[in-house]
């Protein structure tokens, strides 16, 4: 069963005691039984049925960027600041720092302030301006890495 149809967005209706907006969409007769099954028959006014709404091209086909797949970023396409982010999230790099950078962690006894500590920033989000935070911040994520590749293949 399909999970969409094709309509004519047609009119819209202010309810002014509701504070809403009916919207109004117009379908061919002859779809009318296939749309009834798409949005689970007719309505039960004593339910609300929440559905959603994309808008087509002019064309009728469907807008590319709505319905595209997102695409998972590559690695290398993230600013650095985003990268450490998402490597401090990481319970498996929380441990590398606690093995690999013990000294470092035992003075911050957490990911973010370690990652600047060892960077030599204030922020993360320096990592995207400073040269030399930059290139420490590739080598630490390299190593852990590499680290991850041989302790927990």
């Amino acid at each position: 069963m399909t999970a969409a149809f094709r309509a004519t967005y047609s009119d819209f209706k202010l309810v002014r005691t509701r504070k809403v907006v009916q919207i109004v969409l117009e379908v061919p007769l002859e779809q009318s039984n296939a749309v009834l099954d798409v949005l689970g028959g007719m309505p039960d006014p004593s339910k609300e049925s929440w559905v959603g709404v994309a808008r087509l091209r002019a064309d009728g086909a469907p807008q590319e960027a709505a319905l595209a797949p997102q695409r998972k970023k590559d690695w290398r396409d993230l600013a650095p600041s985003q990268q450490a982010g998402i490597r401090c999230d990481e319970p498996s790099f929380v441990a590398f720092l606690r093995e690999q950078r013990e000294d470092d962690w035992i003075e911050t006894r957490d990911a973010a302030e370690c990652v600047r500590l060892i960077c030599g920033v204030q922020s993360r989000s320096e990592l995207g301006t400073n040269q030399k935070a930059r290139v420490i911040w590739k080598q630490l994520d390299d190593q852990y890495q590499a680290w991850k590749a041989l302790e927990h293949a």
